[in-house]
């Protein structure tokens, strides 16, 4: 694993940590390959329960690293076309993953850094952290899912207020709109972010994951088509192992046992 990430378990949550502290920990390709390695492990591992995503040193992300992105963009329009559709895939597997994934912010939640916490299920800020999406100070919109997936987060209002004046909130206007889920003082956000692991894991893993499934799809379903989603996902749970297990854990008034299957 490349030493710009840093991995470790803790009772299940796998904390992967951006490891350009030098850099705010601003995003290159060969940080975006090696955290998207690190996903994968993460989601092929049947002993993480939960991923948390946090930032090395003094902000959890800059976003672009400006001086990958000027190199990218002299190669030309399909080198660059080519760079978003990399930098795209990791948020989008991010979101595709069938675990919990958290987010915890500090220091600054810039561009990029933003777009990445959008892809996760659970957003955790700390005080004094400096969220922006603010593209259109250098000429550009959002394109690695902050357009897209913003206005799903806070409605259109909101998302055109921070997309199109770029300007800067803080976590406890986030929390207001709905952008983060938690606010903590500063130093206590990967804390939280356990606590929230313990809740995740509470639940038998396969649910939790396809709840997540049928929940992002029914996003953009006709109610109809959700609630087709919603019985074939139950038809696969109301056969597994866990399910049996959680009822007998209800009668026998004890804490269930998840195996996962």
């Amino acid at each position: 694993m490349s030493d710009l990430i840093l991995i470790r378990d803790e009772d299940g949550a796998r904390i992967v940590t951006l490891n350009r502290a030098d850099k705010r920990n601003a995003f290159n390709l060969e940080l975006g390959v090696a955290f998207r390695e690190a996903l994968a492990a993460a989601a092929a591992d049947g002993q993480v329960r939960t991923i948390i995503v946090n930032g090395a040193g003094k902000s959890f992300s800059a976003g672009i690293d400006f001086m990958a992105f000027a190199a990218i963009e002299l190669a030309g329009n399909a080198a660059f076309r080519r760079a978003v559709r990399e930098l795209q895939s990791i948020t989008n597997e991010m979101a595709r993953v069938e675990k919990p994934v958290i987010a915890v912010l500090h220091g600054h939640c810039i561009g990029m850094g933003l777009e990445m916490a959008l892809a996760c299920d659970v957003r955790i800020a700390e005080v004094g952290c400096k969220i922006n999406i603010e593209e259109v100070h250098l000429g550009l919109i959002p394109d690695v899912g902050g357009s897209t997936r913003l206005v799903r987060a806070v409605g259109l209002p909101r998302a055109k207020e921070l997309i199109m004046t770029g300007r800067t909130i803080t976590p406890e206007t986030a929390l207001q709109w709905g952008l983060v889920n938690e606010v903590t003082p500063a130093g206590e956000g990967l804390a939280a972010a356990l606590r929230w692991h313990e809740e995740f894991r509470a639940g038998a893993p396969n649910a939790v994951g396809l709840a997540k499934k049928v929940l992002d799809l029914a996003y953009d379903l006709d109610t109809a088509s959700s609630m087709q989603v919603e019985a074939i996902a139950q038809s696969t749970l109301v056969i597994t192992d866990d399910f049996k297990e959680g009822v007998a854990a209800r009668i026998e008034r004890r804490p269930p046992k998840w195996k996962g299957k």
